[in-house]
Order: C-alpha cells, then sequence, then structure tokens
C-alpha cells in the first residue's frame, strides 16, 4: 500500500487525500448514528403512542365503570342529567376507539369490534331504560294518581252519601245499624285505598315485591268492603276506578320489571363483555408493548454493536491509513535524510533512494542526486589534482633538471669560448659555439612543448561528432610523403567509429602515436608498419594502435607516460608527447594504456567513452 502511494500519488495530494479519508470516515459514522438513532427514535415513538393507547384503553375501562355509575343513578334516582351523562360518555368512548389507529396494527380489530357493539347494546339498552322509567313515571306519577285520587273522592262520597242518609232518614234500628255499618266499610275502604298507595310506592322506592302482593291485597279488601255499597252508581263507577287502578298500578309494575331486567341483565352482561373484552385489548396491547420494547432493546443493542463495530473498523481503517500516508512520507524524508548527511560528510557512494513522482520529495531526490553528482566530480577533481599535483611535482622537478641540462652545457661551452677566444683561437671558438646554439634550440623544444601539454584541457574545449575513417583518412594522406621516406607502412582498418571528442586534440593523439612509432619500430624482416583497429564493448570505443617494433618492456608501460621520459634518450625527442596525448584522453573522459602485442610489437590501447544515446542503441 505504502509503495502504491508512492508510485501513484504526489505528496500534497496525498496529504489532502488523507484530510479527504478521514472526513469521509466521520461522516460515515454520522451516517451510521443518524441511522441507529432515528430507529432507535422511531421504536420509542412506537413505544410511546402503545403506551398512551394503553392509557386510552385504560381510561376506556374506566369510563365504561363511570357510564356504569352515572346510569345506576339515573335508574335509582332518576336525574335526567345523570342519563345525559350516558350519552356523552358513550360518544367519547366510541371517538377515541375509533381513533386509535395503533389497535389496527396489533391484529385488534375483533376485539375492537366487539367491545363496541357490546358498548352498543349497552347504550341501546340504556335508552330502553330510560323509555321504560319515563312510561313507569308517568303511570306512578300521573295515571296512579288519577286513579288514586278519583277512587278516594268515590269512597268519600259513597261515605258522606251514607252518612246523610243516616242523619236524615229516620229507619228502623237494623237499618240504622246497616248504614253504620257501610259508613264503618267506607273509612275501612279509604284506609285499604291508602295501604294500595303506600305499598306501591314502596315497592317502587325499594323494588321489594312483597309490596306489590301487599297492595294487591289491600287491593282485594278495598273490592270487598265495596261490596257493601252494591246497587249504588257511585259503586258501579268505583269499581271501575278500581280495575282502572289495578291495571295502572300493574303496568307500572311490568315497566319497572321490565327495566330492572333491562338494568340487571341485559345492561350487566353488556357491560361485563364491554370490560371483559377491554380487559382484553388491555392484554393484546401489553403484549405488543412488551414485544416492542423487547423488539426496542434489542435494536437498541444491535445498533449500538454495529456502531461500536462499525466506528472501530472505520477508525482502525484511519488509523492504518494516516499510518501508510505518513510511512509514505516520513519513510522517503528518512532515507533521503540519511542519504543528505553520507552527501554532506562528502560521500560519492551514497545510495539515492528511489521516488518516482515529481512532487516535493521528487524535487529533493534530484537534489540529492544532484549532490552526489557534484561529490563525485568533487572527488575526481580531488584526485585530478592530487593527480596534478603529483604531475606538477614531477613536471617540477623535470623540468627543473631538463631545462638546467641544456643550460649547464651551454655555460660550459661559453666558458670555453671565452678561453678560446682569449688564446686567440676563433675557429674552435666558432665551433664550440654551435655546440650552444643546439642547447639553446633543445631547451626552446622543451618549453615548446611544456606549453603544448599546458593548452591541453584549457585550450579547444569544443567537442562534437568526430568520424575517425575520415579524420585517419585524411591524417594518413597528409603523413604519406613522411611515411614514405622511413619507408613505414601505416594500415587503417575500416569501419572505424563515430566517437564525441574534440577533433583537434584527438588528431594530436595520433600524431604522437604515429611519431613515437617513427622513432622506435625497427624491422628489418617485415618492414616497420603501424596498424589502427577498433572494437566495441557496449559502453566504450576501443581503438588499437599496434606496431611491429622491438616492444615495450611491461616495467616501462607505465612510465612512458610521464613527463621527459624516454626510453632511449639517445633518440630525438623530448619525452612529452605521450605525456600530452595521457593527457588529452584523460580530457576526453577516457584512458590510453600500453600493451604487448601477441607475436611482439606494441600496442597503444585508447578507449573513448560512448555517448548515452549510442550506449542505448547498443
Amino acid at each position: 500500500m505504502t509503495d502504491f502511494l508512492l508510485c501513484a500519488v504526489g505528496l500534497k495530494k496525498r496529504i489532502a487525500l488523507g484530510y479527504i479519508v478521514t472526513g469521509l470516515v466521520a461522516f460515515m459514522i454520522a451516517l451510521l448514528s443518524y441511522n441507529a438513532f432515528t430507529r432507535l427514535a422511531e421504536d420509542f415513538r412506537r413505544i410511546v403512542r402503545f403506551s398512551r393507547s394503553s392509557a386510552d384503553n385504560m381510561a376506556f375501562a374506566a369510563q365504561m365503570t363511570e357510564m356504569q355509575r352515572q346510569a345506576l343513578i339515573y335508574i335509582y334516582e332518576g336525574h335526567n342529567s345523570a342519563g345525559e351523562q350516558v350519552g356523552t360518555i358513550y360518544k367519547r368512548m366510541t371517538d377515541n376507539i375509533l381513533l386509535n389507529r395503533e389497535l389496527d396494527q396489533i391484529g385488534a380489530e375483533a376485539v375492537v369490534e366487539l367491545a363496541l357493539r357490546h358498548l352498543e347494546l349497552y347504550y341501546e339498552a340504556f335508552q330502553e331504560v330510560r323509555q321504560q322509567r319515563r312510561l313507569q313515571e308517568r303511570l306512578v306519577k300521573s295515571d296512579f294518581r288519577v286513579h288514586a285520587t278519583r277512587a278516594q273522592q268515590l269512597i268519600e262520597e259513597l261515605t258522606r252519601q251514607e252518612q246523610a242518609d243516616f242523619s236524615a232518614l229516620g229507619f228502623p234500628q237494623q237499618g240504622r245499624q246497616d248504614r253504620a255499618e257501610r259508613m264503618l266499610n267506607g273509612a275501612r275502604m279509604l284506609v285499604s285505598l291508602l295501604e294500595i298507595e303506600k305499598n306501591a310506592y314502596r315497592y317502587f322506592d325499594s323494588y321489594d315485591s312483597g309490596f306489590i302482593k301487599a297492595a294487591e291485597a289491600s287491593l282485594e279488601e278495598t273490592r270487598r268492603q265495596l261490596r257493601a255499597f252494591a246497587g249504588q252508581d257511585k259503586a258501579a263507577e268505583l269499581k271501575d276506578v278500581l280495575s282502572r287502578y289495578e291495571a295502572t298500578f300493574l303496568e307500572a309494575v311490568q315497566r319497572t320489571r321490565g327495566y330492572l331486567y333491562l338494568v340487571n341483565v341485559v345492561m350487566a352482561a353488556q357491560a361485563y363483555e364491554t370490560i371483559y373484552q377491554s380487559d382484553k385489548l388491555s392484554a393484546l396491547m401489553l403484549s405488543e408493548t412488551e414485544r416492542i420494547q423487547k423488539e426496542a432493546f434489542a435494536h437498541i443493542s444491535s445498533r449500538l454493536r454495529i456502531l461500536l463495530l462499525s466506528s472501530s473498523l472505520l477508525l482502525l481503517f484511519v488509523a492504518l491509513f494516516s499510518y501508510l500516508i505518513s510511512q509514505s512520507i516520513t519513510l522517503p524524508l528518512k532515507r533521503l535524510t540519511d542519504t543528505f548527511k553520507l552527501l554532506a560528510s562528502g560521500s560519492a557512494e551514497a545510495k539515492i533512494p528511489p521516488y518516482p513522482l515529481p512532487d516535493e520529495l521528487g524535487d529533493l531526490t534530484g537534489a540529492a542526486a544532484s549532490f552526489k553528482e557534484k561529490n563525485i566530480e568533487l572527488r575526481a577533481s580531488k584526485k585530478e589534482l592530487e593527480r596534478s599535483n603529483d604531475e606538477l611535482e614531477q613536471f617540477v622537478y623535470t623540468v627543473s633538471h631538463d631545462l638546467k641540462s641544456p643550460i649547464v652545457t651551454s655555460m660550459g661551452f661559453i666558458g670555453i669560448i671565452r678561453k678560446l677566444a682569449a688564446q686567440g683561437k676563433a675557429e674552435q671558438a666558432l665551433a664550440m659555439l654551435e655546440k650552444v646554439i643546439k642547447a639553446n634550440e633543445r631547451m626552446s623544444q622543451l618549453i615548446n612543448d611544456l606549453l603544448e601539454l599546458s593548452r591541453v584541457g584549457r585550450i579547444d574545449m569544443d567537442k562534437k561528432l568526430v568520424d575517425l575513417n575520415q579524420l585517419l583518412g585524411d591524417f594518413a594522406r597528409n603523413q604519406a610523403e613522411r611515411l614514405k621516406a622511413a619507408q613505414f607502412t601505416l594500415i587503417i582498418q575500416p569501419n572505424l567509429p563515430v566517437i564525441f571528442a574534440n577533433e583537434s586534440r584527438t588528431l594530436q593523439v595520433f600524431e604522437n602515436i604515429l611519431s613515437n612509432a617513427l622513432k622506435y619500430v625497427r624491422n628489418e624482416n617485415e618492414g616497420c608498419r603501424l596498424e589502427i583497429s577498433s572494437y566495441d564493448d557496449g559502453q566504450q570505443q576501443h581503438i588499437c594502435c599496434a606496431d611491429n617494433g622491438p616492444g615495450i618492456p611491461e616495467e616501462y608501460r607505465e612510465k612512458i607516460f610521464g613527463l621527459f621520459y624516454r626510453l632511449n634518450v639517445n633518440i630525438e625527442g623530448t619525452g612529452i608527447g605521450l605525456a600530452v596525448a595521457k593527457k588529452i584522453m584523460k580530457f576526453h573522459g577516457g584512458d590510453i594504456k600500453a600493451e604487448a602485442r601477441p607475436g611482439g610489437g606494441a600496442v597503444f590501447h585508447l578507449t573513448f567513452p560512448k555517448t548515452k544515446t549510442e550506449a542505448g542503441r547498443s
């Protein structure tokens, strides 16, 4: 993952990606929390709704009890306000139970329908009771009292008539006794009539059936006593009134018994069924509430577990991702820090950690690579400086020795010339003067060669692509007369490479090698020759200059490139040519070495570095 971040995402994008991922994880945790709490809120709302429904159902039962109480108040006390209150309570109960939508969700439709049906039957029975009670009250308070009053009036009239007849007429003793007896019966009949009314009202107050029997007995007693007045018009009317009085009383009793039946049987049964269905509904709602509570607690537990697990995983992911992001930044920084420490100490072998992206860390990697190149150049410069110091030391020593020799020679000959001049030997002095001139010419040649050596690397620095086939072809044509005079053969093999070099300095190397061969190569049998060939190893171009001379002993193969060094001091030369060739090859980033040629002779082995384009094609 770290390698992927290093290879695919830049530093700024990595940091931005870290913020984005952290923000996304925070959003996901918030979203999960929102979903969890939304579900929990919905569960609690359901619990609250069912709790309210349960409270409404409890209120339904309480209202049913209150409605019964108001109904009984109306039945036993006759308060019309209580009857109206029953209707109000009934309307409230039906509205509440019909508006309770939660009941449809728990399969309580049948229970609700039964409760409403029994409640409706209860209310219908109560309405019938009210109707029966109104009829009973009309019978008792109106018809019954009217008949009782009329009967009482008729009895009083019969009694007064008998009393008047008893006072006005003269009857025999027996007749007077019968009149007195009828008067007494009238008084008794009035008492019996009052007993009827008293027992009737006691019954209507207490609903004790014993008072009905007592009223009927008093009614029979009244009829029995009425027989004493048979034949009188008032007696016949009284008898008819008593019959209607009895009928009204019995109808009132029947009405009373009817609504008592409705109250004690029908209404009680419907109230019981209504309360039973209400209790059943309460049980269903309680069961559903418990189920919802268990489900809510299960949801709470599961949601909390899911939220905790999801949050933990997301936070772990953020931590891991942050770790990877930090590692993708700190590891390259640490590697670069270690590399810069090594580079700061001057190391040229410090390994530059690879970093593929062109961001800030890529810039630091590039800076480290540049730092390393500078260190390599500095080390090379240091080595070159050390070599230059060694060469300078050798140069100073050699120059001081070789330049001193012509001067000493000149001074010696000048001293001899003075002596000869003093002795008058002019011709001998002139002869000695020629040697002084040659010593000075040699010193001049040494100085010129030293100047040429100092110019290498400072003058004619431009490089270009040089075709050695053309360069050496022209060189061979220019040297033809010289080669012919020396009876020397120069062989140039075809297909020589194209090199990136300074043309004039490269030509100078081959001129110095040819001059060296002309001086030292001797082969009476085969004739003197120099053969130039090449080969390519993929990294460097190799040029081989092989002669068929006596060769170079191994112990001198490095020394001959030193300043003023000559294998044979008797052969003309300053010993600077090969030193110049060595310095030119170093300037081109290559080298020149002396090797032995198989079969005899020497080989000067030149190496030119290939350009990056040429190396890529190889």
